[in-house]
């Protein structure tokens, strides 16, 4: 059901959720440490082998090999960020205990040159108006894809990294830009915002220490494989990112409608943090990323047919742009008629 998105702000929107158990549901919620470091020593032990191969492939002069260690490196880092690691420990689901969630946090936070304190306050706006037009700024629809950025989504991401050294250096001076940012954080927020500024000044003086070490110790390529390594090849990270609500409809109160689930092979599930399972995510976000494949067999049954791995989801979004691209067409001429129309030209 499509509502209005006006005077929402006060209110609390009515979301549809599949029933389940309370029972089962408060199994699916528990946390668990071990559950945690499993998977966190899995991602880091990844990182560091990629980044070991890449750097060890340099000093022997494989040049070639290195380069494909460097791009496999990168797509495996930036799922450090939002859009995996990042994102569950902003639920502070990862772990049972919560010093060991903010610790990674943070730790991933600053690898992926980014502000868990914009994030979470961002992201709990984004879980309470998902994709509402007026009051969701985190995702807004209809969201764009243009193949040019893959260009540099599948090489360094020179946007991506510009547009984040930007906003660091600029949150470092207390300057937060954006309308979004504006109501997310207000002039009367004054410790707020100083906690934006102190975590993006912690980023900018850390990142450039470490690339003084990197450059003067003669390991240079380590700018690479950590200071830059969330920009590298950062595509895959990318398409998952943008399937969560691309092409979906915004506005309305049923998170089957406006998410979208995909099922993924298991090494690239776990390297996704299990986000593919966006729609029973949204619907409980308390259920930590682990047991999200068996909330979604509980859910099943009230739930829309899943993309089924990373080709059909590319060709389903493939074939969204290109109903956008005639849905544009057709309205832009629609509005030159309309106005040869009013000029009396037919």
């Amino acid at each position: 059901m499509e509502i209005s998105t006006e005077n929402l702000e006060p209110q609390r929107i009515d979301w549809y959720r599949t029933p389940i158990d309370a029972q089962a549901l408060g199994l699916l919620t528990k946390r668990s440490d071990r559950q945690g470091w499993l998977h966190i020593g899995g991602h880091l032990l990844l990182l560091t082998c990629t980044g070991t191969i890449a750097y060890l492939t340099y000093l022997h002069q494989l040049y070639l090999t290195a380069l494909v260690m460097l791009l496999i490196h990168g797509t495996c880092y930036s799922f450090l960020g939002w859009a995996g690691a990042g994102h569950e420990l902003v639920h502070r689901t990862v772990f049972k205990n919560k010093a060991c969630n903010e610790f990674f946090l943070f730790l991933f936070a600053f690898l992926s040159w980014n502000n868990p304190i914009y994030f979470r306050a961002s992201h709990i706006r984004h879980h309470q108006k998902t994709v509402f037009t007026a009051h969701d700024s985190e995702v807004r629809l209809p969201q764009t894809l243009r193949y040019t950025d893959w260009i540099w989504s599948l090489t360094f991401d020179v946007p991506a990294a510009y547009r984040a050294l930007r906003i660091v250096i600029e949150n470092s001076m207390g300057i937060i830009k954006g309308q979004w940012s504006s109501r997310l954080f207000t002039e009367t927020m004054g410790a707020e915002r100083r906690q934006i500024a102190i975590w993006a000044r912690a980023v900018l003086l850390g990142h450039i220490a470490l690339a003084a070490a990197f450059v003067l110790s003669g390991h240079w390529p380590l700018l690479l494989i950590i200071t830059f390594a969330p920009f590298i090849a950062d595509w895959l990270n990318k398409v998952l990112a943008l399937a969560q609500h691309f092409g979906m409809q915004p506005n309305v109160c049923d998170y089957r409608d406006n998410s979208r689930t995909v099922l993924l092979h298991p090494a690239l599930a776990f390297l996704y943090w299990q986000m593919n399972y966006h729609i029973e995510h949204h619907m409980y976000p308390g259920v930590p990323f682990f047991q999200l494949k068996n909330l979604r067999r509980q859910l099943e049954y009230d739930l829309p047919i899943a993309s089924n791995g990373i080709l059909p989801l590319l060709v389903e979004m493939a074939l969204i742009k290109k109903r956008q691209a005639q849905s544009d067409a057709l309205t832009q001429s629609t509005a030159q008629t309309d106005n040869l129309i009013q000029k009396g030209r037919p």
